[in-house]
């Protein structure tokens, strides 16, 4: 059992259940529900505590609390190796501390647990606001930590100034050590919980998905070029692509999903790529998505380590991308090979595939045209000629029944692009032309000041690719047949009057406040590629833009120098500050105080306490005992009860008695001089 004297004052326990709640709230819409509450009512508990309405548990009661906690976790999470329950055990530690906080040492573990809680932060957001959540967390378990040593270090002024000087100091050392320690591994390359919705485009595809995500306004790319920027026209963003229809619903099919252990080249490629001739560089941000598929132009490449390419010209990751993901990629259009490769027995059947009944009427129709034409691209032609004479592009599109390839071309004729893909694929394959549906973005918003486009969730797009023995597959958008404005212009030029009228506070109206949204989304962009993607390549880039050579004894240099300045200055401050060491305000009066009674003759002996010393001079200098006695007084109530009014008055008493009292005391050192002669 801990001493009486080592116990936690109420303030102790306020500020750590402050800094738990702090670390901890960023989580609470992760964490499951009853872990939350496990930790408000442990806080509960530890209260009543303290206030001697209970006890603490005893060591049954612990062992079934951890029995518990343990069960809820295997519960909530299918895998023990991920990130989600690694937070979640942080957070079951903490409401389990609580029923045993106790002592300091209690405290003081139970806070350096919190500054983890805290780091995880970061492991889910790297955003510019969770940044400066995480300093003010940072800060709030500093300044707990300050607030354990007691007495008025608890109180919030006191505690906080402490903590934020404390890192403040230690930002020269963070930036030294984010430059030239080597980078490592992501903490965040760990699995995260795969029972969580994944963010954007989906492995399948049914009439209505595209246009729920064309209700969103949420950044889904920014793409930087190194050299010429692809025509409106040309920026097609593909990330699946979906070969099996059922009916109603399109998918990738099987062989196609690397997580169904589809094929992925994750080396060099195998693919004839030319080294001369048109071709796109540039570097893609992608938000998260919690899926492993990446986003970008026909035909690419990537050296980024982790990505790989699949045989339909689509690339991957080999983890899904939890948060915002950096990667380099070389595209070639299509145009620019010189040989189609040769469409496999298998790939031809399943981009034939058709489901064996439904949709009679755009069957017949599509068997009449292939007895009409005799190729696929006039096939292709008569198809989109058809589209653009009856149909009308909208955000609105009506239901559609069982039959709804047959209900959309020869009844509603009107949908978004997930309409015209798909009964444009279906037609070209009931027509004996191979056919895809390819999904992906279409377009982005090129930001002048930054130089990078930024494609939204809205500019999600669905299109078609079809086979040619000529040329191999080739891009057809049904939708730039009906509305070649929303290929060139992008979806609020094509539907200005349904563009985001859904939305709580539609900014694209307002042209002062999409300027802003442009100037925060451009001060992301440059907080990600300065600080959140630093890695190992831009670290060595710039120590060789600083030292010009990065060798083992410039490096040294760069390191020492500074640290050394740094403690130089240090020690300068600590000896400087040293010469009047800061001691609480009430000694320093005090001490004052001696030092005037030193010089009128009567100085404070070495060891003598503040009363003896009064007493002392109530004998000597009776004079002096009232005066002495008030600021013997003022100052013990100053110094030992921690009241703020007696050392108010400890300063007035010394600033009413400073003239009158060392005139006072230079006659009673006269007197007592003059006595102890005459004796």
């Amino acid at each position: 059992m801990s001493r009486p004297e080592a116990l936690l004052p109420r303030e102790s326990l306020l500020w750590i259940f402050a800094a738990q709640f702090t670390v901890l709230l960023p989580h609470f819409t992760r964490l499951p529900l009853w872990i939350v509450l496990g930790w408000a009512l442990a806080v509960f508990w530890r209260f009543e505590v303290y206030r001697g309405r209970r006890e603490f548990p005893g060591r049954l009661v612990k062992l079934l609390a951890v029995a518990v906690a343990v069960g809820g976790l295997a519960l909530s999470y299918r895998r023990w190796f991920a990130l989600e329950p690694m937070v979640a055990l942080l957070a079951v530690s903490f409401a389990l501390k609580n029923l045993e906080l106790l002592s300091r040492r209690d405290a003081f573990l139970s806070l350096l647990l919190a500054y983890f809680v805290a780091a995880t932060l970061f492991v889910f957001e790297q955003t510019i606001p969770y940044a400066l959540y995480g300093v003010l967390a940072a800060a709030v378990v500093t300044a707990a930590l300050a607030a354990q040593m007691g007495g008025r270090s608890a109180r919030p002024r006191r505690a906080f100034g402490l903590s934020l000087r404390l890192l403040a100091q230690s930002v020269p050392l963070m930036l030294l050590l984010f430059v030239v320690m080597p980078r490592l591994g992501p903490l965040w390359a760990v699995p995260q919980n795969s029972g969580g919705a994944s963010t954007g485009i989906s492995d399948s595809m049914t009439p209505g998905d595209f246009t729920r995500l064309s209700k969103s306004d949420q950044p889904a790319l920014r793409v930087a070029f190194d050299g010429p920027l692809p025509p409106p026209e040309q920026r097609y963003w593909r990330g699946l692509v979906y070969s099996h229809f059922d009916g109603r619903r399109w998918s990738q099919g099987f062989g196609v999903d690397p997580r169904e252990g589809a094929p992925v080249s994750w080396k060099q490629s195998e693919k004839p790529l030319p080294e001369v001739g048109p071709r796109y560089r540039y570097r893609v941000i992608q938000e998260a998505t919690r899926n492993q598929w990446l986003f970008a132009l026909a035909r690419p490449h990537s050296e980024t380590q982790g990505v790989g390419e699949t045989h339909d010209d689509r690339l991957v990751r080999s983890v899904p991308v939890y948060s915002r993901f950096a990667y380099d990629v070389r595209s070639w259009p299509r145009s620019s090979l010189s040989q189609a490769p040769e469409l496999g027995d298998f790939e031809r059947r399943r981009n034939l595939q058709l489901p064996s009944e439904g949709n009679a009427r755009a069957r017949s129709w599509a068997q009449s045209l292939a007895q009409e034409h005799s190729d696929s691209e006039a096939i292709s032609a008569a198809v989109l000629e058809f589209f653009n004479r009856h149909f009308t592009y909208t955000l609105k599109p009506p239901a559609l029944g069982v039959d709804s390839v047959d209900e959309f071309l020869f009844e509603s004729q009107q949908g978004f692009c997930e309409h015209f893909a798909s009964s444009y694929v279906f037609m070209m394959r009931a027509a004996g032309v191979p056919a895809r549906v390819v999904a992906g973005y279409q377009g982005g918003e090129w930001v002048e000041q930054e130089e990078y486009l930024l494609v939204r969730q809205y500019d999600a797009h669905a299109w078609a690719e079809i086979w040619t023995p000529a040329r191999g597959w080739q891009r057809v958008d049904p939708t730039a047949a009906v509305s070649p404005e929303r290929i060139r212009d992008g979806l609020q030029s094509a539907a200005a009057e349904e563009f985001m009228e859904d939305a709580l506070l539609p900014l694209h109206r307002f042209s002062v406040l999409n300027r802003l949204r442009l100037q925060w989304d451009m001060i992301n962009y440059r907080w990600y590629q300065t600080v959140v993607s630093f890695d190992s390549d831009s670290q060595k880039n710039l120590l060789q833009r600083l030292l010009g050579e990065v060798s083992p004894l410039r490096l040294a240099a760069f390191l020492l120098i500074p640290v050394g300045l740094g403690l130089s200055l240090l020690l300068v401050w600590l000896w400087w500050s040293g010469r009047g060491e800061r001691l609480p305000r009430a000694q320093r009066l005090y001490l004052k105080f001696c030092r005037r009674m030193a010089k009128a003759g009567i100085p404070r002996r070495s060891g003598e306490g503040p009363r003896d010393f009064a007493d002392r001079v109530a004998v000597e200098a009776p004079r002096l005992a009232p005066m002495v006695s008030a600021v013997t007084a003022a100052y013990e109530r100053a110094a030992y009860v921690e009241d703020p009014a007696a050392e108010r008055q400890l300063s007035r008493l010394l600033r009413q008695w400073r003239m009158g009292a060392m005139l006072a005391v230079a006659r009673a050192s006269r007197e007592l001089r003059h006595g102890g002669a005459q004796v």
